[in-house]
């Protein structure tokens, strides 16, 4: 029997992309299962991925797809995810930011 908890929670798991300035990340972070809950904000996802990075990567402007649209650190991540998503996929897509330094 599932709790409250459990379901107010998402497990996604988070695909890192190795370019640009997260080029040089260790393979072992690129694939990251993370739990939040469904009602706080995209800002909490970005911040638990940023905090498992570790140093140098964790100060680098990122963005966070889930599948085809970036997502708003101020928005909620139900509004990506209203329920468990299959677990056989990646469910986020998170990368350095675009910026017109690192378009070549």
């Amino acid at each position: 029997m599932s709790s409250d908890a459990d379901n107010d929670n998402i497990i996604l798991h988070c695909l890192i992309v190795p370019c640009g300035e997260l080029n040089s990340l260790p393979c072992d972070r690129v694939q990251q299962t993370v739990t939040v809950g469904r009602n706080q904000a995209v800002s909490v996802l970005e911040a638990t991925i940023q905090s498992r990075l570790g140093t140098p990567f964790n100060n680098i402007r990122h963005q966070v797809f889930p599948s085809e649209a970036l997502m708003q650190p101020q928005d909620l991540i139900s509004t990506s995810f209203n329920e468990q998503p299959r677990p056989d996929y990646y469910h986020v897509i998170y990368s350095s930011a675009r910026t017109p330094d690192n378009y070549n």
